[in-house]
């Protein structure tokens, strides 16, 4: 690993953000990758670096016997990432520590949890309390395994079939379908693939195969009223608007007109036009929908625990009072939207989260409400890393009773 100084400085730079001023990873990556100066291979090392370093922070820090307050935790953390690549560290001034720098070769399974897996010791304390010590191993270890790339087909320009031979005729990518998800295709290894005229004609978009199940589980239906009350992006929206070949009503719903901007780009490329966006804010909006809508999702804001492959900044970002203050959230958020929902309609409940607080004890909270007694639940279940090879991600399906 041939590393320049320059690019030290830009993952120094990020890891300052990141961990110090916690400002969110992929932002703050994308704004990094867009220096000029750097060329392919310098950028792939720098978003590897940034990403493995966030990753093993604890194990680093405990396998350099480093104080995480230390003033040059940093440099010190770049320089044990170096080293655990068996790599000696430039002469540079940034690594001329007071105290030598040694990386300690303890094998990994005789770490305590907490260093093998590098997470904070109140997310291990709450893991073990939510699941059995042996199914939270595996599943925190999984957590920190490379996320497959995984695509969803617009069936709306292309079968599942004919997207999966394009990307290998036109652009050598090998992918393989997915069983459960009949639109997804997993690509064979991790690429730049948003340049592609097949993704800017809007032949696919990037979304996690457990995510897309949230569509296939609302089980959309042609001319009916959908409300997406946190869309976001809008993955899910336009999933929902392809199934149904774009017939129907669907209003996006979300408090940052920034995703709203970016849902209504991805809409235009994908050729959707059932899909109207509006401001949380807009109170009239909800009284007009009140028992009237045939299908209301709520992607819940959460902590977002199953995603820590592709994000593991969050586990740095997380407290547990930050937890308890989502869980709030959520709960009014099922108190709010579920009103909209008609006789005999659908209310689905989902996150990206593991958690049994935001998830399963969430909805059985609200069913035993004096609104969620009007709702019965059809099913539900939690998708884990370690048994789906995919994000966490937790969906319930209620129907509110004729």
């Amino acid at each position: 690993m041939k590393l320049h100084r320059n690019l030290a400085l830009g993952i120094r730079s990020g890891l300052h953000q990141i961990l110090t001023e916690e400002q969110a990873l992929r932002p703050t990556l994308s704004s990094l990758l867009k220096n000029k100066k750097w060329g392919s291979r310098d950028r792939k090392l720098l978003a590897e670096g940034l990403l493995e370093i966030i990753r093993w922070k604890n194990r680093f820090l405990y396998l350099g016997n480093v104080d995480p307050n230390d003033a040059d935790i940093h440099w010190k953390l770049i320089a044990l990432w170096i080293l655990s690549s068996e790599g000696a560290l430039p002469p540079w001034e940034e690594f001329n520590f007071s105290d030598p720098l040694t990386l300690h070769n303890q094998p990994n399974d005789t770490l305590p949890r907490i260093y093998k897996e590098s997470i904070p010791d109140w997310m291990d304390q709450m893991g073990v309390e939510a699941f059995e010590a042996s199914f939270w191993e595996k599943e925190i270890q999984a957590l920190n395994e490379l996320a497959p790339l995984v695509i969803r087909c617009n069936t709306r320009h292309c079968s599942l079939d004919e997207l999966q031979q394009a990307l290998l005729d036109e652009y050598g990518i090998e992918s393989e379908k997915i069983s459960g998800i009949p639109e997804g295709l997993r690509l064979s290894f991790h690429q730049k693939i948003t340049h592609l005229p097949l993704f800017k004609k809007g032949g696919f978009e990037i979304q996690d195969a457990n995510s897309q199940r949230v569509a296939a589980w609302a089980a959309p239906k042609k001319n009916s009223l959908i409300v997406d009350a946190c869309a976001g992006g809008g993955g899910k929206s336009l999933h929902i608007a392809d199934l149904i070949g774009d017939k129907a009503k669907i209003h996006a719903i979300d408090i940052h007109e920034s995703k709203l901007n970016q849902l209504k780009q991805r809409a235009q490329r994908s050729g959707i036009h059932s899909i109207e966006t509006h401001l949380a804010t807009e109170n009239e909006l909800f009284e007009d929908l009140k028992e009237k809508a045939d299908l209301v999702l709520i992607d819940a804001p959460c902590s977002g625990l199953g995603t820590l492959r592709r994000n593991p900044a969050i586990k740095w970002h997380l407290t547990p009072e930050k937890i308890n203050k989502l869980c709030a959230l959520q709960a009014s958020l099922i108190d709010k939207n579920a009103q909209l929902v008609k006789p005999e309609g659908v209310l689905i409940y989902a996150t990206c989260s593991i958690l049994p607080q935001e998830n399963t004890n969430q909805v059985h909270q609200f069913l035993s409400s004096p609104l969620g007694s009007s709702f019965h639940l059809e099913k539900e279940t939690s998708f884990f890393a370690h048994t789906s090879s995919f994000d966490g991600f937790y969906i319930a399906r209620m129907v509110r009773n004729s």
